[in-house]
Order: C-alpha cells, then sequence, then structure tokens
C-alpha cells in the first residue's frame, strides 16, 4: 500500500504537469506528464538519484531543445514561441521533480515526508506560483479571479507536508483549512476594493519625482530635456564591422518644439514594408529598400555594418544615409514619431544589417521644419541674424563654430521664466539637447530648414571591428537641408563632452563581456550562415547532450553495481549468522548490543565464539571496501559455526 505522502506527491506533480501544459498551450506535456507521475508513484521503473552532473546536462539538454525545437512545436501566441529557451528550461525543471520523486527512498506511515518530497514540494511550488495561470483555470469567485489549479496545488501540497505524520487526524486537520479557502475569496474582494484609495493616499504623502525619465533614447518621451540627466553605462548596443558609417545613429527625427520645450514628431504618415516589399537574400534574411535624402558624396563606398540590440524592444537605429535594413524579420515600420521598429521572426535575435552609401534623392521642403515656437522673439531674432552669411553652408558653419565654442555642463542653472534665453543669450553652458535646439531654431530663423535628430552617438570602440553603445550615449545633434532639398548632419555640442564621459567610464569586466560576446556572435553567424551546416551543428549538439546524459547516467550505476554487490554478500552473511545462532530479530540491535545481552546459560565457549564474530563484523562491516576484510569476519563466523556445533546448551533462554 502507498503511503498518503505518495499518493500526495503524485497528485502535487499530476496538477503541476496540468498547469504547465495548460500555460504553454501544449496538450503533449500535461498527457506525458501525468502518465510520468503515475508510473513513478508505482516505481515500475527503478531509476537512481540524480547528480549534480546529470542534472546539469539535463537543464542543457532542456535549454537546446527548448530554444531549438520548442518554438517551432509552440502555437502562435503562447509563450514558449517567444521564449523556447525558458520553456525548454521549465520543462527541464519539471523532468528533474519527477526524477527526484521516482528516485526517493520508500516512505513509513509512521515518517514525515523526507528531504527528496520537500524539494519536489518546494520547488513545483516556485514553479506553480511564478509561472501565469492559464485562463481556463481561472474561475470568478464572488468578483476575485482564483486560479483553481494553483489554489488546489497549494492545497495537496499543504496536506502532502503533513499527511504521513499526521494520518490518523489528517481529515480533521483538513477540514481546519476549509474556512481559510472560503474566506480567501471575500478578502481577495475588500483587498481589491480598498488598494486603490489607500495607494492614492500613500502616494500622496511622497514628494513627486518631478519630470525626470529614464536615461537613454525613449522615442515615447517626445525627447523631453531631462532625459539626459541621468546617464547610465549600462550597453544598449553592440556593433560590428569593418568601419563604421557614420557615429551617430538615428533613433528619430522631430520638428514641433512647444511652449514647454518639448520636442514633437511632425505629425508624418506612418510607414510599413512587409516580405513583399523585401529581397530574400541566400541566407534566409529580407533586405528592405529605404528612401536616402542625405547627401553624400559620389565616391564614398558602400559600407555594412551589424546591429545587436541589447534591450527588450523593437527600435532600430540607422546612420544617416542607410539605403538598405536587412535581417531575420518579416517587416518594419515608422511610426509617428518617425521611429522604425521591426517583427522580428520567432526565436531570432534582434539584430540588423544596414547599409550605406549610394545614390541620395531630394527631399521636397516641410514648413513645419522651419517653424519657430511661441516664445521666439527678437532678441533671439537679433542674435540668429549675426550668424548669416551669404550661402546656407557658411551660415550653417557660423552657428556650428559658435556653439561648439562654448561650455559643456550635464548639469544646468538656466532662468526657470526663459531658461532658452538664459542659454541662448547669455550663453549658459548646457548639454547637448540645448546646443542642438538652440542651432535648429538659429537656422531656422535664418530660413534654412532643419529638425532636432536624436539617437546614440558611438564613442566606445573595444576592438578593431566592434563597437559598445550605452545609454550614456544617448545624443542630440541636427540636420539642415541644402537649396537641393538634400540633408546634412551637424553637431554643435561643443568637444569639451569628452569631459562628461570620465564620470560614466565603462566597466572593464563590462568591455571583456562585450567583446567576448561579439566575438562569439561572429562565429555564430559563421556557422549559421549556411542552413545545411546550421542543421547538422544543431542536432549534433542534441545528440552529444544525450550521449553525455547517457554515459554519465550508464556510470552512475555501473558504480552502485558494486556497492550493491559488496551489501549484498554482508547481508547474506549477517542472515546466515542469525539462522544457525538462532537469537532473536532485533532491527534497533547494533553487533555490539547483541555481544552484551548474549544468553547466561550459554558454555563459555560460545559466549568467546560469538562474540569474536560480532566484534570481527562490527569492526569491518563498514569500513572502508576491502576483500580482506571481509574473508576475516567469512572466517570468524565459519569458527564461531563450529564452536556452537561441538556443545548444545540444556535450554534456550531468550534475549532480554
Amino acid at each position: 500500500m502507498r503511503s498518503l505522502s505518495t499518493v500526495g506527491l503524485t497528485l502535487f506533480l499530476a496538477l503541476l504537469s496540468l498547469h504547465l501544459g495548460l500555460s504553454m498551450e501544449l496538450a503533449a506535456v500535461s498527457l506525458i506528464g501525468v502518465i510520468l507521475c503515475v508510473v513513478a508513484a508505482f516505481r515500475a521503473v527503478e531509476v537512481e538519484k540524480p547528480t549534480w552532473g546529470l542534472i546539469f546536462v539535463l537543464m542543457a539538454t532542456g535549454g537546446f531543445i527548448g530554444n531549438q525545437i520548442l518554438e517551432e512545436w509552440a502555437i502562435e501566441g503562447s509563450w514558449p514561441r517567444e521564449n523556447g529557451l525558458g520553456a525548454g528550461l521549465v520543462l527541464s525543471l519539471f523532468l528533474y521533480l519527477l526524477w527526484v520523486f521516482a528516485s526517493r527512498d520508500p516512505s513509513r506511515p509512521e515518517t514525515p515526508v523526507d528531504r527528496s518530497g520537500q524539494t519536489v514540494l518546494v520547488m513545483g511550488s516556485l514553479l506553480m506560483l511564478l509561472i501565469p495561470p492559464p485562463e481556463v483555470s481561472t474561475a470568478v469567485i464572488l468578483g476575485a479571479e482564483l486560479p483553481l489549479i494553483t489554489l488546489a496545488g497549494m492545497l495537496v501540497a499543504t496536506s502532502t507536508a503533513l499527511a504521513d505524520r499526521c494520518s490518523t487526524t489528517l481529515r480533521t486537520r483538513l477540514a481546519l483549512l476549509l474556512p481559510l479557502v472560503l474566506i480567501v475569496p471575500l478578502t481577495t474582494g475588500l483587498l481589491r476594493l480598498g488598494q486603490g484609495p489607500t495607494i492614492a493616499a500613500i502616494s500622496s504623502l511622497f514628494p513627486s519625482g518631478g519630470n525626470y525619465r529614464s536615461t537613454g533614447f525613449s522615442p515615447y518621451q517626445r525627447l523631453d530635456p531631462s532625459v539626459f540627466l541621468r546617464p547610465s553605462t549600462r550597453a544598449v548596443l553592440r556593433i560590428s564591422g569593418n568601419q563604421l558609417p557614420s557615429r551617430y545613429l538615428v533613433g528619430n527625427r522631430l520638428s514641433v518644439l512647444n511652449e514647454e520645450l518639448v520636442w514633437l514628431p511632425a505629425g508624418t504618415e506612418l510607414e510599413a514594408k512587409s516580405s513583399v516589399d523585401a529581397e530574400l537574400t541566400a541566407t534566409g534574411e529580407w533586405r528592405y529598400t529605404l528612401e536616402n535624402n542625405h547627401a553624400s558624396s559620389a565616391q564614398a563606398p558602400s559600407r555594412q555594418v551589424t546591429l545587436n540590440s541589447l534591450g527588450n524592444d523593437n527600435f532600430i537605429f540607422l546612420a544617416p544615409g542607410t539605403t538598405h535594413v536587412s535581417g531575420r524579420f518579416e517587416g518594419m515600420s515608422k511610426d509617428a514619431n518617425n521611429v522604425w521598429t521591426l517583427s522580428f521572426d520567432r526565436g531570432a535575435s534582434r539584430r540588423w544589417r544596414m547599409e550605406t552609401g549610394g545614390s541620395a534623392r531630394a527631399d521636397e521642403a516641410d514648413p513645419l521644419n522651419l517653424q519657430l515656437p511661441g516664445f521666439w522673439d527678437d532678441r533671439l531674432q537679433d542674435k540668429s541674424r549675426s550668424f548669416s552669411a551669404p550661402t546656407r553652408q557658411l551660415t550653417v558653419d557660423n552657428v556650428v563654430q559658435h556653439f561648439t565654442s562654448r561650455e559643456y555642463a550635464l548639469r544646468t542653472d538656466f532662468d526657470p521664466e526663459q531658461p532658452f534665453h538664459d542659454f541662448y543669450l547669455n550663453e549658459q553652458p548646457g548639454y547637448c539637447f540645448w546646443f542642438a535646439t538652440a542651432t535648429t531654431l538659429a537656422l531656422r530663423a535664418n530660413n534654412i530648414p532643419s529638425r532636432l535628430v536624436s539617437g546614440y552617438a558611438v564613442n566606445e570602440q573595444i576592438s578593431d571591428k566592434l563597437w559598445l553603445v550605452r545609454q550614456r550615449d544617448a545624443h542630440s545633434w541636427v540636420e539642415w537641408q541644402d537649396n537641393e532639398g538634400y540633408w546634412h548632419t551637424v553637431d554643435p555640442t561643443p568637444a569639451s563632452i569628452t569631459g562628461f564621459f570620465g564620470g560614466y567610464r565603462s566597466n572593464q569586466a563590462s568591455i571583456t563581456y562585450h567583446y567576448l560576446a561579439g566575438q562569439w556572435q561572429r562565429f555564430i553567424d559563421f556557422i549559421l550562415a549556411d542552413e545545411r551546416i546550421a542543421n547538422l551543428v544543431r542536432y549534433s549538439g542534441i545528440l552529444i547532450l544525450i550521449f553525455l546524459f547517457t554515459r554519465e547516467y550508464r556510470r552512475l550505476r555501473s558504480d552502485r553495481r558494486p556497492l550493491e554487490s559488496e551489501a549484498k554478500r554482508w547481508q547474506d552473511l549477517w542472515q546466515k549468522f542469525q539462522r544457525r545462532v538462532q537469537l532473536p530479530v532485533s532491527p534497533e540491535w547494533t553487533a555490539s548490543d547483541y555481544a552484551a545481552s548474549l544468553p547466561s546459560h550459554w558454555p563459555p565457549a560460545w559466549h568467546a565464539a560469538v562474540r569474536d564474530f560480532l566484534h570481527q563484523y562490527n569492526r569491518y562491516r563498514f569500513a572502508p571496501p576491502d576483500a580482506e576484510h571481509f574473508i576475516r569476519v567469512e572466517q570468524a563466523l565459519e569458527r564461531c559455526l563450529r564452536t556452537l556445533a561441538v556443545t548444545k546448551p540444556d535450554s534456550k533462554d531468550p534475549l532480554p
């Protein structure tokens, strides 16, 4: 008969497999999981306890299969489709729990759940709580959404922990838990009704954080100037190639400045490109053509670099003059903020290749690129006119020269009533946002179409073909339009910005990590360039992991067989002694206990022979394995049995 803890663990693991299968939308996971739970409960197959080596190979195999295969099997829209690696690791952990359950020592009704059972309950409960419950298992009770499988799993886990120890009073104790189960929905509903007013009241006690925002480029922030005030050294992009086409990576282009000094997009029409508009290359990548309005030298060579996004978004950054974008994505679109986003293929890394060079196409003039804000007055206009020159190029040079000769400062102290006037007219120190804004407006005041550009400026090269972009590299600069309609890039930020990076230097460990990651990515790209080689490497990796797992498991089994054989020999020897001597069997006694409690009516020769055997057995039984030890004890038993055969006592008293 199975113990109550075994029944409870079987039910708990079955609920966990059902939870995982429904969450992943993979019915096979639930079906196979329940079958394995039953097999493990009845110990239909004898398995060894997992070692750290086997656990590592199991997790590595699960992650590899999840990343390479599970994503293909998963249903569109399910989380394993987007995170095959995580799903594979979760399934590996579930198999590990089944393995621990199947290899646990048989429990007795009078003992509590052993360590293996505790491991199953604790780790299984964490899995059940961390993985979102499937919608089909959620029910609304008294206005509260309750995950039924999760609640049932927690109740079974709690009951299992008490089952074997409290088998006689289990029903009573479960009855005591029933009021708690019933009160949870009511309590949850009351908490939800009160949490809104409570949180609002608490939040009002604390000062607001002002208008500070996350550091780095964010197209939905409307480029509030405060974005540059809190730099970070977290890496956001890794770039590989022979030569950078430009140190500037455009995120968006903005044309309208409002009274609050917030730049807004020009309201351009949305643009989208699908695979129908792209060319499929021999490497299986889609190549999209972009309109190039950025003038460049006719002799400018075509250059290609690959950018790898280290964030979780789909925003892309392109150098001015980009003509083509290619990668493993089925579409790209540009929103109202002039920000390009990509629709990456399932499981594909967030990478794209940009090509620059080639002919440019003129752009029509847009009145918004000449629009001045409402706070623009005669004093600002007069200073802007002082930069005027016979040609647009000379005027741009005068404006840029003026601002690049000024002082850079990350922290500013402008007049709160007229901050732009203070910066522009009184030549106060500022950072890139202020220099780019002032340059854009000064050019517009001289009838030169211009716009503010935000994105990243590349400042860190970590090898001859590898660059790194960090959040601190968020930058603003200016694009202006010539008489023919072509756009040109200028950066009016003073060169003294280099002093700013002294306070935000890159960590050497970070540089080393990204260098190795970049080299590894280049190696992977070389391997995956050919689909046949990629499949060969993929399935060879799976076979190697399976081979390592099988070899380690067989080694564990082979190491155990000699130990089991040796233990069987000692057990047979002891049973032979008990049968011939006919002493009562007491499982709690040791050899020393037997030697101290021999019947008093036995002849002295019997006492000496039996005690000699027990002494030898007690000395060598649990000593390091040695063939000589067993032979000595076996010889002692033979001497004992010969002595017992010479004389027999008149009566046999049982052991006390």
